[in-house]
């Protein structure tokens, strides 16, 4: 998929591995727009019934339906256009805008991950004395109450104060033979950062990328069960970020890659969600109000359903 798409040599830079992006996202029904102000290193591209996407020179990431997705390389320029590579087209623009792979996965029962709990507290507030496990936890049982009312069956890892080992978690979704994994996570910055702050989702690392998250600065070829939903777990983390993004307001810092051991071995399309940053003084009081978890839960849920949505239009 995405590949035959590229049969005309117009698309391909003279490097082969680098695409015009221009010429490249109209094979996917996109065509380019300007907007007034626009500099010679931003491209736009909409199309009635697609999300639109925003390109911009040098940038790590492009805007799809205004929510960040991070690529594998920067943005990059070739005669004046901008330039993608064949592994970003691939694995990121082709599953957002093109038609879907023709085995779907089911969507009907969803196991639900609340991050740490027992011996592992998580990230901390230390102003209000507010720990990760239990935000987690409480969100959790919040968003199982959303998507049931919507006829799914949810599952938790855990639903009280226990530690669960993370290989457990995925093995766990796999022997209920869950359709979607959704883990439970808030962020925190380093000692002492109380002012970071926004919104990350993350899905498992395609095969031959960078992860978003890399401490080597080199790309894994490994194959993980969880890769042979790419697509899936791209679409799935998309609608979601995008979603919790409208309903909070809360700072963009995009759809990302990880190879975390909860999203590796999954025989199910997974996403693992960082709801703010707990350690924040702002995000983190917002956290800890139970308003707030209501409303990322029902966000969570709204983007669950707009997948769900999306892959039964093609069944």
């Amino acid at each position: 998929m995405g590949v035959a798409l590229l049969g005309g040599a117009a698309a391909l830079c003279a490097g082969a591995q680098d695409i015009y992006l221009a010429d490249s996202v109209r094979l996917l029904g996109l065509q380019q727009v300007a907007q007034k102000g626009d500099g010679p290193d931003v491209e736009r591209f909409a199309a009635k019934g697609l999300p639109d996407l925003f390109a911009e020179k040098n940038r790590e990431y492009v805007y799809v339906g205004g929510a960040k997705v991070f690529l594998d390389d920067n943005i990059d320029t070739k005669k004046g256009k901008l330039t993608v590579t064949r592994l970003d087209y691939d694995k990121v623009l082709v599953p957002l805008f093109w038609r879907l792979p023709p085995q779907l996965p089911g969507s009907k029962r969803i196991v639900i991950d609340p991050g740490h709990g027992g011996k592992d507290p998580g990230k901390l507030n230390t102003s209000l004395g507010y720990e990760e496990k239990a935000a987690t936890l409480d969100t959790a049982v919040r968003l199982k109450l959303v998507l049931e009312k919507r006829g799914f069956e949810v599952i938790l890892t855990r639903e009280k104060d226990v530690f669960v080992e993370l290989a457990d978690r995925a093995a766990a979704a796999n022997k209920l033979k869950a359709d979607l994994f959704v883990s439970l996570h808030y962020n925190g910055g380093a000692a002492g950062d109380a002012t970071s702050a926004g919104l990350e989702t993350y899905c498992l690392t395609p095969p031959g990328q960078y992860s978003t998250n890399k401490a080597s600065g080199k790309a894994d070829i490994t194959a993980e069960a969880g890769n042979r939903f790419d697509t899936f777990n791209l679409l799935l983390a998309w609608n979601v970020h995008r979603s919790v993004l409208k309903a909070t307001g809360g700072e963009d810092r995009g759809i990302r890659r990880a190879r975390f051991a909860v999203l590796r071995p999954l025989n199910c399309p997974g996403i693992l969600v960082e709801g703010g940053f707990i350690s924040s003084r702002t995000e983190g009081a917002q956290i800890a109000n139970a308003a707030y978890r209501q409303k990322l839960a029902e966000a969570i849920g709204e983007g669950v359903v707009a997948y769900v949505v999306r892959v039964r239009s093609k069944q």
